[in-house]
């Protein structure tokens, strides 16, 4: 009998597999608290889930052959996680298969739909809101990007200093932002 695990088919893995999995392949082994830390600092900006799953999935991983475990014999005993190639080949693959519809969870834009059931009082304060959360997410990325203060009118290149994965998703951020702080604005006035 084998002790091989079963190769995981691509329904067992969602979007915080391939966080784990990525974050691995592209700084190397790391502790779940890495994992939470990386994810701070880069796709927690764009992708919203629980922190919690960064502690849980590299375990289910690491049992379905996707990720190699080290444990600490002493002290904390913290578990270090590196990418077998088989978790090398699944991560491989997810990137190489389309994305699917975007997905859109704004529930700043929910709340604006049903604003009529509202008062104008609550649209007004919902747009000063929204508008200040934004408009310091947007200083937020422009600043890890060195770039002058709110309109900059230049995005971040893509080369020497910064890589395409985080350089591209930052362009996307700087742009969103700015349309979300013009939106916002707009609906502040009108409201």
């Amino acid at each position: 009998m084998s002790s091989a695990s079963p190769a995981p088919s691509d329904a067992s893995l969602g979007p915080s597999s391939y966080i784990v999995l990525g974050f691995l392949a592209q700084y190397g082994s790391g502790t779940s608290y890495d994992l939470k830390r990386w994810a701070d600092e880069s796709v927690g900006y764009f992708w919203t889930f629980p922190r919690s799953q960064l502690y849980a999935e590299p375990q289910r991983l690491a049992a379905l052959g996707l990720l190699k475990e080290a444990q600490e014999d002493g002290g904390r005993r913290r578990r270090t996680y590196s990418v077998t190639p088989a978790g090398t080949s699944a991560l491989q693959s997810w990137l190489a298969h389309p994305a699917g519809v975007p997905e859109l969870r704004d529930l700043g834009l929910l709340k604006l739909f049903f604003s009529a059931e509202g008062t104008p009082h609550d649209v007004a304060r919902l747009a000063a809101e929204q508008l200040a959360l934004h408009r310091v997410r947007l200083e937020e990325y422009e600043q890890i990007c060195s770039l002058p203060p709110a309109n900059g009118p230049e995005l971040p290149p893509v080369g020497p200093g910064l890589p395409v994965g985080l350089g591209l998703p930052l362009r996307m951020g700087l742009l969103y932002e700015r349309a979300s702080v013009a939106f916002w604005t707009e609906v502040l006035v009108l409201g």
